[in-house]
């Protein structure tokens, strides 16, 4: 019989958590595992994730993203119920709500083995010390219901080792891999640019995620008017949505950028897309690793990126792109021009990045890893 295993992440809005966990459910070995999938009700990816063959999807309408108490209860005792029932091997949950509920079920199910991938943690440096601390506190409390942590950057690792989150015995890197032939086919970047109504002789600076806090598209909006001063004609193209969305086009209206800023909203097509880019820019406050930083590397783009949590992982700065501080719109601004005024320096780091992503991101090595480590744990107690 095979073993069972549930993963349960919350919604499934278009992102980098919920990528890596769709990938991992499409691409597990049917013939080796039972696989089932718990997710909340929302999301443009509930589609995408009731098409994979050969698994069980769980919708659980109380499985919802902010906090709300009586939800959170009536979600744990469901999902306990859940698991006591199907006597999952392995509960593998993903993100900060769905880890805290999913392993406290999981644990009180009795689940012999309890994994969690930290794609990000609840806590940033921009949060007020207190709320910081209680959250570090919460997610030590929860890795000790933990039988093993996964982390999708070294540099995450290590800092939730300094935190004392866990010991270090309890956590293991696994890179959080994309689809290489998804951007492999061939695209007309002219015509492609054509339909987006973009001339082939301007400057095209990419962005791509969510409209929110943690991305801070405001950074980027306001690095705008410096290089439009210095290159005129440059397209900002941001692909993406969020809270933020109105903030943002306000904010380009007040600063004079808004002629020059287009905002396609969430788009399915983004492989495509990064090919009508010529650089990439990630301004985020916090970050996992970045999978649109993954991405647009692999795609063969310059990028500026801001150098928090995992980031510097994929930028080295001078290496494979430039890094520069959070919230920090003149140095962004600044590392965009000095790519732009050195094309040929631009490509090599270009080049640089692009075989780093390749060497180190491929999906199949990511679901590779975390199988093994499934059977290492399934072994270790007796249930293979």
């Amino acid at each position: 019989m095979k073993p069972k295993i549930l993963h349960i992440i919350t919604n499934l809005p278009v992102g980098g958590a919920q990528d890596n966990t769709l990938l991992t459910v499409e691409n597990l070995r049917r013939d080796r595992y039972e696989i089932h999938l718990l997710f909340g009700p929302e999301g443009r990816w509930l589609s995408r994730a009731q098409a994979i063959e050969g698994i069980r999807c769980i919708e659980m309408p109380t499985l919802v993203r902010p906090i709300q108490l009586l939800k959170d209860v009536r979600a744990l005792i469901a999902m306990t119920r859940l698991i006591r029932r199907e006597r999952y091997a392995i509960v593998h949950t993903h993100s900060s709500k769905p880890g805290f509920l999913g392993r406290l079920a999981a644990h009180l199910a009795g689940t012999p083995v309890v994994i969690h991938t930290i794609h990000g943690f609840p806590f940033n440096d921009f949060m007020p010390q207190l709320i910081h601390n209680f959250f570090v506190a919460l997610e030590r409390w929860a890795s000790a219901l933990s039988h093993r942590l996964i982390t999708v950057s070294e540099l995450n690792r290590k800092k939730a080792i300094n935190l004392g989150i866990a010991p270090a015995s309890k956590f293991q890197t696994i890179y959080s891999g994309i689809q290489f032939d998804l951007f492999d086919h061939p695209v007309d970047a002219a015509a492609l640019r054509q339909s987006l109504e973009i001339g082939t002789d301007r400057t095209v600076i990419g962005f791509v995620g969510r409209l929110s806090p943690q991305k801070d598209p405001l950074s980027f909006v306001e690095a705008m008017p410096e290089i439009l001063r210095r290159h005129p004609g440059t397209l900002f193209l941001i692909v993406g949505d969020g809270e933020l969305r109105q903030a943002t086009e306000q904010r380009a209206e007040q600063l004079g950028v808004a002629a020059a800023m287009r905002i396609l909203g969430f788009r399915e097509d983004v492989p495509d897309l990064l090919r009508a880019m010529d650089l990439f820019v990630l301004s985020s406050r916090w970050e996992g690793l970045g999978r649109s930083l993954t991405e647009a590397l692999y795609c063969g783009l310059p990028a500026v990126a801001t150098a928090v949590e995992g980031v510097p992982e994929l930028i080295s700065d001078g290496e494979t792109g430039r890094l520069v501080p959070p919230q920090d719109p003149e140095a962004l601004a600044q590392a965009v021009i000095d790519l732009m005024d050195k094309p040929a320096d631009a490509q090599g780091l270009a080049r640089a990045g692009q075989a780093r992503v390749r060497g180190l991101f491929n999906v199949q090595h990511m679901v590779d890893e975390i199988d093994a480590l499934y059977q290492t744990e399934l072994h270790a107690k007796g249930l293979l």
